[in-house]
């Protein structure tokens, strides 16, 4: 792959591969439900649409190799790190930062996107950020949850006569990462249970903000359907996006409880990209969940190795305790305390709600309504007022726990972690 394509790559999937990463981080705290059958047809039809192209395999729909792709990537970093280390270039440091936040989000690891972080926040102090490359900063601070300071940096942007059009969409996007949506309003062939009629999207991109949509409402057929046009709609050759597309597919069945569905998945979105944390993390979460505690072991060593993320570390403390591996366990669960410690103390907005599901799940209820908190102070998405509820029924406080969920259920969503009559928060009843 040359250099104009992997720039394209990192520039086009930043926009809106930062919220759906975060989404599928998030999906799940510790390890959840028994996986009990939910009261939705959809969830049978959903399932019904797996079939031999769904996921689709290499030998189906080819793309690069995980091992040439990351390659491809790693050597353009280093020949731009060459050429800065001699000139301060301003066009090498944009594209500088915007590979390095895209490997951030293919293998996981912090340092990367703090140096893409650090150079262009260089750049816009020495006012060398065009508009539109402040935009670019802007999207990767809201996906670190940094949103304050995105918002500085568009209204930077505007000051500075930035396209209108562009500073609209991305102060709509900030917004929509801060905020409950404000109209869930879809066609209505595409409603729960309709699913047979829906409008093809133009691309796959939209066809995926779709399908998060509809999984928000509680529809998963009408979101897997989605998916499905997804990878249709997919036509080039890097993996990452096609295996973006699998891992959301995955985190739909996984947020459903359908384990062995979302297995596939995650299984699928590993094989075509080992190197994509995310979907090693993903299954190795699902293999757990499944009694699959080798494998689960294997998987998060793997990923925790590879990233140093707490989270995996403690899925490894998980598998290894499961094992019978104590002192592994042990190791692995020392190390996911420290990283917490470090990486709250050092990005707080970024990690906090990441660490609310870890806290509850080693008993320090109340530090986990604390992180919860920050978040919620931070943002008001869905996610937040899940997590904050489910910090706060885990602290007794079951009916400020279900004034967020009827605050969802008044926006209009479903989301399946309300669903489930075993779940903490479906005891708030509508």
């Amino acid at each position: 792959m040359d250099s104009a394509a992997l720039k394209n790559l990192a520039a086009t999937h930043a926009v809106l591969l930062v919220a759906m990463m975060l989404l599928a981080a998030c999906s799940t705290t510790g390890q959840g439900p028994t996986g009990k059958p939910v009261p939705d047809p959809g969830v049978a039809r959903a399932a019904g649409l797996i079939d031999d192209n769904w996921p689709a395999r290499q030998d189906q729909l080819a793309t690069t190799s995980g091992d040439i792709y990351q390659a491809n990537l790693d050597s353009q970093i280093q020949a731009l790190e060459k050429r800065l280390a001699t000139s301060q270039q301003v066009p090498a440091r944009v594209s500088l930062a915007g590979l390095l936040y895209h490997r951030f989000q293919l293998l996981g690891r912090v340092a990367d996107a703090e140096r893409a972080c650090t150079l262009l926040q260089q750049a816009m102090e020495q006012e060398q950020l065009a508009p539109g490359e402040m935009l670019g900063y802007a999207r990767i601070l809201s996906g670190l949850h940094e949103f304050d300071t995105a918002q500085q940096v568009i209204d930077r942007a505007a000051q500075r006569g930035g396209d209108p059009a562009a500073i609209s969409q991305a102060r709509q996007q900030l917004l929509s990462s801060r905020e409950l949506p404000g109209d869930m309003a879809l066609p209505e062939s595409s409603q729960a249970g309709a699913g047979s009629s829906l409008p093809v999207p133009g691309d796959y991109i939209t066809a995926v903000q779709q399908a998060a949509k509809m999984l928000e409402q509680g529809d998963l057929y009408g979101s897997s359907q989605l998916l499905r046009m997804a990878q249709d709609l997919y036509a080039d050759s890097s993996p990452f996006p096609l295996a973006w597309i699998h891992l959301q597919q995955g985190v739909a069945f996984l947020r459903f409880q359908q384990y062995e569905e979302a297995r596939i998945f995650f299984a699928a979105a590993h094989e075509r990209l080992p190197q994509y944390y995310l979907a090693t993390e993903h299954l190795a979460e699902t293999e757990a969940l499944l009694g699959n505690w080798q494998r689960s072991a294997e998987l998060y060593r793997q990923v925790s190795e590879q990233t140093n993320q707490p989270a995996f570390w403690h899925g490894l403390q998980l598998a290894e305790s499961e094992l019978g591996n104590a002192s592994a366990a042990q190791e692995a669960g020392q190390l996911a305390d420290r990283n917490y410690r470090q990486l709250l103390d050092e990005y707080p907005l970024t990690f906090a709600d990441h660490a609310v599901g870890y806290y509850l799940d080693t008993g320090r209820e109340q530090q986990a309504l604390r992180l919860a908190e920050l978040n919620f102070a931070n943002r008001q998405d869905v996610y937040a007022h899940l997590t904050l509820a489910e910090a706060l029924a885990a602290n007794g406080q079951q009916q400020q726990a279900c004034g967020h969920i009827e605050e969802l259920r008044r926006a209009g969503l479903a989301p399946p972690e309300i669903l489930y009559p075993d779940a903490s928060l479906a005891s708030c009843s509508p």
